[in-house]
C-alpha cells in the first residue's frame, strides 16, 4: 500500500496531492515494517506489486553491546508481510569472564537469534480511524544462556498496531500504537520467561513522527518489556547481576527518498541491560546503555 493511499484516507486532499506515489518505509529491529523499535500497521512495500522483496540490515552501538540484524521482507499485496530476521549480539569480555564464573556454558561471547514473523493488516484506515494490523513473531536463539538464567530458548510472541497519518501545520503526523503479548526477556535474545515469571504478559508501544519533508519524518518512540522474569536466576542472585529489563526509547530520523530505499537513523535508550557488579565489568556499569541505530532497506 502507498503513502499516498494512506494520506488520502487521513488528511486532506490538499495535502496528500503533493506526496509520491509509493515509499520503501523502515523496517524495524524484528523485521516487520515499522519505526526502529515497534511495528507498525503499515505494510512496507506493499501495492507495489504483488510480491515485493526487500532485504535490509541494521547495527545497533550502546556503550557495552552491539547488534547486527540483517534479514528479508516479503511485501504480498497491500495486507500482508512475512519476514526473516538474523541477530547477533556480541557481549563484552568483561560481561563473558563475569557470566563464566557462575557457570562454564556461560562463558560465551555473543547470543544469536533467528525470527520469523507475519503481519497482516486487517483494517486499512479510514478518515481519521487508523490502519490496524496484528502478527505473530516465533523467536529460536541459541540455548546456553537462556537455559542456564532459567527461561525457554524459544517462543511466539503476538502484537496489533494501530497507524494512522494526520495532517497537521501543512505537513502530516505519524500516530502508531501497539501491544504486545510476550515472554520475551530483551526481545528474546535471552529467551522466554524464567524463575520470576512465566506466563505471557502485555506490552505496549507508541510511535510518533513528523514529515519535515515529504520524504523525511523524525520522530521518537517508547517500548515496554516484561521486567522481572529472570529474577531468582543463578546469575543473579550469586552474582548480584541485574536482569531486570528496562523500556526503550528512541528518537529517530528516517530518509525515504524513492520507492526502493529507506534509511533510519536513531539515538537509543535502552536502560538496563544485564547489570554486572562495577568491580566485576571492567571497572564500569551498564545500567544506562545508550547508543546509535542504522537500519538500512532496500526493496526490488
Amino acid at each position: 500500500m502507498s503513502i499516498k493511499h494512506w494520506i488520502l484516507g487521513t488528511a486532506a486532499l490538499a495535502v496528500a496531492a503533493s506526496a509520491p506515489a509509493a515509499w520503501s518505509l523502515p523496517i524495524m529491529l524484528e523485521g516487520a515494517g515499522g519505526g526502529g523499535i515497534n511495528p507498525w500497521a503499515l505494510i512496507s512495500n506493499g501495492g507495489k506489486s504483488l510480491v515485493t522483496p526487500a532485504v535490509f540490515g541494521t547495527y545497533v552501538t550502546t556503550g557495552n553491546y552491539n547488534l547486527f540484524s540483517t534479514g528479508v521482507n516479503l511485501s504480498i499485496s497491500k495486507y500482508v508481510e512475512l519476514y526473516y530476521d538474523h541477530q547477533y549480539l556480541g557481549l563484552p569480555g568483561s560481561l563473558t569472564r563475569v557470566l563464566g564464573d557462575v557457570s562454564p556454558g556461560l562463558g560465551v561471547n555473543s547470543i544469536e537469534q533467528n525470527i520469523v514473523g507475519a503481519k497482516v493488516q486487517v483494517y486499512p484506515g479510514s478518515g481519521m480511524i487508523p490502519a490496524i494490523a496484528v502478527g505473530i513473531n516465533g523467536h529460536f536463539v541459541n540455548k546456553t544462556i537462556p537455559h542456564a538464567l532459567g527461561a525457554k530458548a524459544n517462543g511466539v510472541s503476538f502484537y496489533g498496531a494501530a497507524t494512522g497519518i494526520y495532517p497537521l501545520a501543512g505537513s502530516n503526523l505519524l500516530l502508531s500504537g501497539d501491544i504486545d503479548i510476550t515472554k520475551a526477556n530483551y526481545m528474546g535474545l535471552l529467551g522466554f520467561g524464567g524463575p520470576g515469571y512465566r506466563n505471557y504478559t502485555v506490552q505496549g508501544g507508541v510511535s510518533a513522527g513528523y514529515f519535515v519533508a515529504k520524504d523525511v519524518v523524525v520522530g521518537a518512540e517508547w517500548r515496554s518489556f516484561p521486567g522481572g522474569n529472570l529474577s531468582g536466576s543463578p546469575v543473579q542472585t550469586g552474582l548480584h547481576v541485574n536482569l531486570s529489563q528496562s523500556d526503550w526509547y528512541d528518537g529517530f530520523v528516517a530518509y525515504m527518498p524513492n520507492p526502493h530505499l529507506s534509511v533510519v537513523a536513531a539515538f537509543v535508550s535502552l536502560g538496563n541491560i544485564v547489570t554486572a557488579p562495577t568491580a566485576d565489568f571492567g571497572g564500569s556499569n551498564n545500567a544506562n546503555q545508550n547508543g546509535f541505530y542504522l537500519n538500512v532497506n532496500g526493496s526490488f
